[in-house]
């Protein structure tokens, strides 16, 4: 009976274990992708529902399978020590207050690129002053990406403008 009752039970153990499930790297995200370059590889995604990390001393212990240690940190352009850019009102209508908050001895350039990649170069924000204000009542109704940068090309921050009617 011992016996009948071992191959009976072994016999149960081998088949539902081909039944069971794998746990495959899979995640449901609303987007989402992969970049390679020769020294790194970005992962990300976008809308994971929940995710959490917790850090051990020695370990990383993650929720979710996009969530590599990362470490950023700002590059400051020139002798500028200080960055401090404020773009107001955004959603726009009319005008766009663009003000820098830093000493600087150049212009700013100022380039609006709308989301079919036209790009519209705007007035230099002198040196001199700490604000001015774009006319937006020229542009349709949409969103945009102004980039405030330097006259040699370098982009310094880049803002997500969405103008309305």
């Amino acid at each position: 009976m011992n016996i009948l009752a071992f191959l009976v039970l072994s016999g149960l153990g081998i088949s539902s274990g081909g039944l069971a499930q794998q746990l495959s790297p899979s995640v449901v995200a609303t987007a989402g992708g992969v970049a390679r370059a020769q020294t790194m590889t970005l992962e990300w995604t976008l809308g994971e529902s929940v995710v959490e990390t917790h850090q051990a001393t020695d370990r990383l212990y993650t929720q979710g399978f996009h969530q590599p240690t990362l470490h950023v940190t700002e590059q400051l352009v020139g002798s500028d020590a200080v960055q401090e850019f404020m773009v107001a009102p955004n959603p726009v209508s009319s005008h766009l207050t663009v003000t820098a908050k830093y000493v600087r001895e150049t212009p700013l350039q100022l380039q609006l690129t709308d989301m079919t990649g036209r790009q519209f170069t705007l007035p230099h924000l002198p040196a001199t002053a700490e604000s001015m204000q774009v006319d937006m009542t020229r542009f349709p109704a949409g969103t945009y990406v102004l980039h405030i940068g330097t006259d040699t090309g370098t982009t310094l921050k880049t803002y997500k403008v969405i103008k309305d009617q």
